[in-house]
Protein backbone atom coordinates (compact mmCIF):
# COMPACT_ATOMS: atom_id res chain seq x y z
CA UNK A 1 0.00 0.00 0.00
CA UNK A 2 2.86 2.53 0.75
CA UNK A 3 4.61 1.49 -2.77
CA UNK A 4 1.32 2.62 -4.83
CA UNK A 5 1.27 5.73 -2.52
CA UNK A 6 4.65 7.34 -3.17
CA UNK A 7 4.16 6.08 -7.05
CA UNK A 8 1.00 8.04 -7.60
CA UNK A 9 2.68 10.87 -5.34
CA UNK A 10 5.82 10.83 -7.62
CA UNK A 11 3.57 10.96 -10.89
CA UNK A 12 1.30 13.62 -9.99
CA UNK A 13 4.53 15.74 -9.38
CA UNK A 14 6.48 14.45 -12.39
CA UNK A 15 3.88 15.35 -14.22
CA UNK A 16 3.29 18.69 -13.04
CA UNK A 17 6.88 19.73 -12.71
CA UNK A 18 6.79 18.69 -16.79
CA UNK A 19 4.26 20.79 -17.36
CA UNK A 20 5.79 23.58 -15.80
CA UNK A 21 9.28 23.01 -17.75
CA UNK A 22 7.36 22.94 -21.31
CA UNK A 23 5.70 26.18 -19.98
CA UNK A 24 9.12 27.85 -19.34
CA UNK A 25 10.46 26.47 -22.57
CA UNK A 26 7.31 28.24 -24.56
CA UNK A 27 8.12 31.42 -22.94
CA UNK A 28 11.37 31.57 -23.74
CA UNK A 29 11.11 31.04 -27.44
CA UNK A 30 9.09 33.62 -27.50
CA UNK A 31 11.39 35.90 -26.21
CA UNK A 32 9.46 36.73 -22.81
CA UNK A 33 12.63 36.46 -20.99
CA UNK A 34 14.63 38.18 -23.59
CA UNK A 35 16.28 41.51 -21.30
CA UNK A 36 18.75 42.93 -23.89
CA UNK A 37 17.67 45.70 -25.83
CA UNK A 38 16.72 45.87 -29.17
CA UNK A 39 13.84 46.76 -31.65
CA UNK A 40 9.96 46.17 -30.97
CA UNK A 41 7.69 46.42 -33.81
CA UNK A 42 4.05 47.28 -32.09
CA UNK A 43 1.64 47.80 -33.76
CA UNK A 44 3.15 45.81 -36.55
CA UNK A 45 1.72 44.70 -39.78
CA UNK A 46 -1.85 43.38 -40.66
CA UNK A 47 -1.36 41.63 -43.58
CA UNK A 48 2.61 41.23 -42.89
CA UNK A 49 4.61 39.14 -40.54
CA UNK A 50 7.20 40.83 -38.94
CA UNK A 51 10.56 38.83 -39.30
CA UNK A 52 13.60 40.92 -38.18
CA UNK A 53 14.99 44.91 -38.54
CA UNK A 54 18.96 45.36 -38.70
CA UNK A 55 19.15 48.86 -37.31
CA UNK A 56 22.94 48.86 -38.88
CA UNK A 57 21.57 47.67 -42.21
CA UNK A 58 18.71 49.89 -42.34
CA UNK A 59 16.64 47.15 -43.54
CA UNK A 60 13.31 45.31 -42.32
CA UNK A 61 11.86 41.71 -43.49
CA UNK A 62 8.51 41.12 -43.41
CA UNK A 63 7.50 37.66 -44.45
CA UNK A 64 4.11 37.94 -47.54
CA UNK A 65 0.93 36.92 -46.19
CA UNK A 66 -1.63 34.15 -48.11
CA UNK A 67 -1.79 35.74 -50.81
CA UNK A 68 0.43 36.31 -54.30
CA UNK A 69 0.67 40.51 -54.44
CA UNK A 70 2.46 42.95 -56.29
CA UNK A 71 4.29 46.00 -54.31
CA UNK A 72 3.19 49.28 -55.48
CA UNK A 73 5.90 51.15 -52.96
CA UNK A 74 7.68 50.81 -49.82
CA UNK A 75 7.63 54.07 -47.63
CA UNK A 76 8.85 55.19 -44.05
CA UNK A 77 8.27 57.90 -41.67
CA UNK A 78 10.31 59.27 -41.23
CA UNK A 79 11.29 59.69 -45.06
CA UNK A 80 14.12 56.31 -46.47
CA UNK A 81 12.74 52.89 -46.77
CA UNK A 82 11.75 52.75 -51.03
CA UNK A 83 12.70 49.14 -52.68
CA UNK A 84 12.21 46.01 -51.67
CA UNK A 85 13.62 42.09 -52.71
CA UNK A 86 10.00 41.80 -54.45
CA UNK A 87 10.28 44.14 -57.30
CA UNK A 88 7.55 46.78 -57.99
CA UNK A 89 4.88 45.31 -60.12
CA UNK A 90 6.54 41.33 -60.22
CA UNK A 91 3.98 38.81 -58.62
CA UNK A 92 5.41 38.18 -55.01
CA UNK A 93 4.45 34.73 -53.57
CA UNK A 94 2.57 33.77 -50.55
CA UNK A 95 5.31 33.46 -47.47
CA UNK A 96 8.41 35.49 -49.30
CA UNK A 97 10.22 37.20 -47.44
CA UNK A 98 10.44 40.88 -48.34
CA UNK A 99 13.45 43.11 -47.68
CA UNK A 100 12.69 46.68 -47.26
CA UNK A 101 15.82 48.90 -47.37
CA UNK A 102 16.88 52.05 -46.52
CA UNK A 103 14.61 52.19 -43.17
CA UNK A 104 16.35 54.73 -41.04
CA UNK A 105 18.19 53.84 -38.22
CA UNK A 106 15.67 53.93 -34.88
CA UNK A 107 19.04 54.83 -32.62
CA UNK A 108 18.27 58.31 -33.97
CA UNK A 109 14.53 58.56 -34.97
CA UNK A 110 13.09 56.06 -32.03
CA UNK A 111 10.03 55.14 -34.06
CA UNK A 112 9.83 54.65 -37.84
CA UNK A 113 6.77 53.67 -39.30
CA UNK A 114 6.95 51.36 -42.64
CA UNK A 115 4.16 51.23 -44.78
CA UNK A 116 3.87 48.84 -47.81
CA UNK A 117 1.06 49.48 -50.59
CA UNK A 118 0.37 46.72 -52.45
CA UNK A 119 -2.31 44.55 -54.64
CA UNK A 120 -3.67 41.49 -54.51
CA UNK A 121 -3.50 39.49 -57.82
CA UNK A 122 -6.51 37.64 -57.09
CA UNK A 123 -8.90 40.43 -56.72
CA UNK A 124 -6.92 43.17 -58.34
CA UNK A 125 -7.99 45.43 -55.18
CA UNK A 126 -5.25 47.59 -53.58
CA UNK A 127 -4.34 47.83 -50.07
CA UNK A 128 -2.00 49.28 -47.38
CA UNK A 129 -0.25 48.20 -44.41
CA UNK A 130 1.93 49.93 -41.91
CA UNK A 131 3.88 48.63 -38.79
CA UNK A 132 5.41 50.72 -36.31
CA UNK A 133 9.24 50.08 -35.09
CA UNK A 134 10.54 51.53 -31.79
CA UNK A 135 14.00 51.29 -30.30
CA UNK A 136 13.73 49.41 -26.93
Amino acid sequence: MKGQTAMEYLMTYGWAILIVIVVVAALYSMGVFRLSGGVACSPCFGYFAFVDYSQTAGTIRVRNGPRTIEIGSADSTPAGASTTDCPVGTPCSSGANIDITGVPNTAADPTVVVTITYTDTESGLSHTDSGTIHNK
